[in-house]
C-alpha cells in the first residue's frame, strides 16, 4: 500500500503520538503507531477490503482516507476521537472513513487491542454498540497488507 495523497505535510514525533495518547487515555498498537511516524494518514492505493458482518453478509468497502495526528479540521485524529464514547465506544479509536461516512476504527481495550473494524453508521444506535461493529483484521499491518484494487 501507498500514500498517494496526503492531507497534511507533517509526520508526528513519538512525543506528539506519546501526547495524543495522553489525551485519549490508552496507548497505540505499535503497528499503527509507526504508519502515523512513516505516512499519518492520507489516501491509499490500493483502497478495497472485504468483510463479513456481525448479521454475517459479506461486505465490500475501501478506505477514503485514513486520518492523521495534525491541526486541521479534515482527517484529524484528535477530531474522530471525541466520537468515543458519543457514537462509539470508547474502546475504539477511529482511524479512516470510506466514502460513505462509515469509519474503519482500531481496537484499544485489553480484549481488542489492534484489531480493525467497520463501523456502519446506518446501523447505529442511540447509544454507542457493538451491534453496527464488524471486525475487519485481526491486526493493522493485516489489515493494510490485505488492501486491493
Amino acid at each position: 500500500m501507498q500514500i498517494t495523497e496526503y492531507l497534511c505535510d507533517t509526520r508526528p514525533k513519538d512525543s506528539d503520538i506519546l501526547q495524543f495518547e495522553q489525551r485519549i487515555g490508552s496507548t497505540l498498537p505499535a503497528d499503527y503507531r509507526n504508519f502515523l511516524i512513516t505516512n499519518n494518514g492520507g489516501r491509499p492505493n490500493p483502497s478495497a477490503f472485504s468483510f463479513t458482518t456481525c448479521q454475517g453478509k459479506h461486505e465490500d468497502s475501501s478506505v477514503h482516507y485514513f486520518f492523521g495526528i495534525h491541526d486541521g479540521r479534515i482527517g484529524s485524529l484528535e477530531v474522530k476521537a471525541i466520537l468515543r464514547g458519543q457514537r462509539i465506544p470508547t474502546d475504539f479509536l477511529p482511524i479512516a472513513t470510506d466514502a460513505f461516512g462509515n469509519l474503519i476504527l482500531i481496537g484499544l481495550g485489553s480484549h481488542n487491542k489492534g484489531k480493525v473494524y467497520f463501523w456502519d453508521h446506518e446501523q447505529e444506535e442511540d447509544e454507542p454498540s457493538l451491534k453496527n461493529i464488524s471486525e475487519i483484521a485481526e491486526t493493522f499491518e493485516g489489515f493494510v497488507n490485505a488492501l486491493s484494487e
